[in-house]
């Protein structure tokens, strides 16, 4: 639930200056930081900047009256805004989800190779 609110307000919060691919950093340093089960860290990045980046492309669209979105969605070949506004939030989900999932791998790596504490004697 963390990883989650974390996705989602840094997604947002970073979607106004940094580039599209910002998810997949974002969700390599929670991957690396949490390193929870993969499905569940998966999901977690991935609802939380579904829901970043669809809920600011429905603002956007609906603040033009979805005449951009409908016009944009024509060239993808969609046949409204409103599916333009899911594959946003498809894209992003999968951006940071997979992100979170190269950070939880490296984690492991980082693991296996870490030195390891010998108690002094």
């Amino acid at each position: 639930m963390i990883s989650m609110l974390i996705a989602f307000a840094a997604s947002l919060l970073g979607g106004f200056f940094l580039p599209w691919w910002w998810p997949a950093v974002l969700g390599i340093a929670l991957g690396f930081w949490k390193p929870k089960s993969r499905l569940r860290i998966f999901f977690s990045a991935f609802i939380g900047t579904a829901l970043a980046w669809g809920g600011l492309a429905l603002v956007y669209q609906t603040g033009n009256h979805g005449l951009l979105a409908g016009r944009v969605a024509g060239i993808f070949g969609l046949s409204n805004g409103g599916w333009l506004v899911a594959v946003t939030a498809l894209i992003g989900g999968l951006t940071a989800g997979f992100g979170t999932l190269a950070g939880v791998y490296c984690s492991a790596v980082y693991s296996m190779f870490k030195p390891r504490r010998t108690s002094a004697q």
